[in-house]
């Protein structure tokens, strides 16, 4: 998976000239990067990240017996296919609509909620039967999967701005705590003492807050997500 910033971005950030960063400081900010990408990605429960997969891949899920169906957060979805029953061997090849309102397939993405979903835009985090289609219900396993999703998973083509700038912000702060090793209290000539103050949360109090109140964090729905 893709770290939501680059190292040119990171230096900008903790002013210092790209000149004087040695290789092994960069690869290290490049595994800080990455560790607080994942990092976020746990946090606002989004297992399949912000940065979209170049290329479609193939998820198993339970069908949920009704009109409609929770996926994971996806830009695109390619094909649909399904077993009856868990016992069926194959799964069979639902028909994908030409276009989303095209009124020719048997299931549309979408988003939103079952009683007003939204077809316009993404990511998509639900499937709709298609009214003109031959279904009518995606068939309940009863806990087994049996809907085979190919798409390619995650919220975004590119990462939206706030989740890079908490990560910068995340990495940038751990990586003046590396510079003096860790310690909990920091000094210069010019600013003093300076008293880090060390939380169990997952972030920085300024972090924490940007992910929350800029409503990033989602709501659980049965570990679907």
């Amino acid at each position: 998976m893709t770290a939501y910033g680059t190292t040119a971005q990171l230096i900008a950030r903790i002013q210092v000239d790209s000149g004087d960063i040695t290789a092994a400081q960069e690869a290290t900010l490049d595994a800080l990067l990455e560790a607080i990408s994942r990092k976020i990605d746990n946090f606002t429960r989004r297992p399949s990240g912000y940065i979209a997969e170049v290329a479609p891949s193939t998820k198993y899920l339970i069908g949920s017996g009704k009109s409609w169906m929770r996926i994971p957060e996806c830009i695109a979805i390619s094909t649909v296919a399904v077993k009856a029953s868990y016992t069926d061997t194959d799964y069979v090849d639902w028909e994908t609509a030409t276009s989303t309102y095209a009124g020719d397939g048997d299931w549309m993405p979408a988003r939103g909620t079952y009683q007003h979903p939204i077809f316009d835009k993404t990511p998509y985090t639900m499937l709709v039967i298609d009214p003109n289609g031959d279904y009518s219900v995606f068939y309940k396993s009863y806990g087994i999967p049996n809907i085979q999703v190919s798409a390619r998973w995650g919220y975004a083509a590119e990462v939206p701005s706030d989740i890079r700038e908490a990560c910068l912000a995340q990495v940038t702060i751990l990586w003046k705590r590396f510079q003096g090793s860790m310690a909990t209290t920091l000094g210069s000539q010019d600013l003093g003492t300076i008293a880090a103050r060390i939380r169990d949360a997952a972030f920085t109090r300024d972090v924490k807050e940007l992910l929350i109140d800029s409503g990033w964090v989602l709501p659980l729905y049965g570990g679907q997500q």
